[in-house]
């Protein structure tokens, strides 16, 4: 396992989105993190029946919809800009047992590092994220500038961000119909924070929290990178206007819109789609 891990390409996307996000600004020292769970088909491909175990640790919360899954997590201080240089040091994976309440190390994490610090508010995400949606895949952490600018001047209410969100640019209700899930500043890390983080995700793929950066999950890399570019996009515009746009998107231009493509956004934003 050892010697093919680092060849796989769900490896390589990481390692790639890893770098991206630091060329964007957004991970900067040792900020963000993230955690992809395994298909079954990489698991019997890469990691087979047996494999060794270097360290073992217990959750505080389970999460028993994650049980015998396998998961590649950054490491705890590891700067995203660091990882392609030796994913071996500030990549690992790990393995829950079959209740999701205890997690083994089986690769990576060389110099005695550590899963992100964060790694239990990211496995309460995925436990909340599969009953709604079972192929998801990834939940990703990061610190966009302009998304967390925006928390300093726009009104910290649920709907008010979304509405603002759907209205800046056609592209935010295409994206994320569902809207962001916004929580009150919180102390980063774990304890309260994650919990609500993963009870947001059982409603939105974004969860957003204020004057820090943004998690987001999804079905693939792609797709949670995805929701995190638009969403910045947006929050970029607002930021050059300064919140005083003449003139943006109507209610009824977003339901135009949302109709267009057969979607239905979420209810109590606009005012057709309450």
């Amino acid at each position: 396992m050892k010697k093919q891990i680092l060849k796989t390409p769900f490896i390589e996307e990481i390692i790639n989105v890893c770098s991206n996000i630091y060329n964007a600004g957004w991970g900067e020292n040792h900020a963000g993190n993230l955690s992809y769970r395994m298909t079954a088909q990489e698991v019997d491909a890469y990691i087979g029946k047996d494999w060794g175990v270097t360290r073992k640790y217990n959750l505080e919360k389970p999460c028993p919809e994650l049980g015998n899954q396998f998961f590649l997590v950054t490491a705890s201080g590891s700067p995203f800009r660091n990882v392609k240089h030796d994913p071996e040091v500030h990549l690992g994976i790990i393995h829950l047992n079959e209740e999701g309440s205890t997690y083994e190390i089986i690769w990576g994490f060389r110099e005695g590092r550590q899963p992100t610090s964060e790694l239990p508010t990211h496995l309460l995400c995925h436990n909340e994220r599969l009953q709604v949606d079972p192929d998801n895949r990834i939940v990703l952490h990061c610190h966009p500038t302009y998304t967390i600018a925006m928390t300093f001047i726009h009104e910290l209410e649920q709907n008010a961000f979304i509405k603002t969100m759907w209205s800046l640019n056609s592209e935010c209700v295409l994206v994320f119909p569902e809207g962001i899930g916004l929580l009150p500043w919180m102390v980063c890390g774990n304890g309260e924070i994650g919990w609500e983080s993963a009870m947001k995700m059982r409603e939105f793929r974004i969860v957003l929290w204020p004057h820090h950066g943004i998690l987001a999950s999804g079905q693939s890399i792609d797709q949670a990178l995805g929701l995190i570019e638009t969403v910045e996009k947006g929050a970029h515009v607002y930021i050059l206007t300064e919140g005083k746009t003449n003139q943006c998107m109507t209610d009824e231009q977003i339901v135009e819109l949302a109709d267009a493509f057969n979607l239905e956004p979420r209810k109590g934003i606009i005012k057709e789609n309450v």
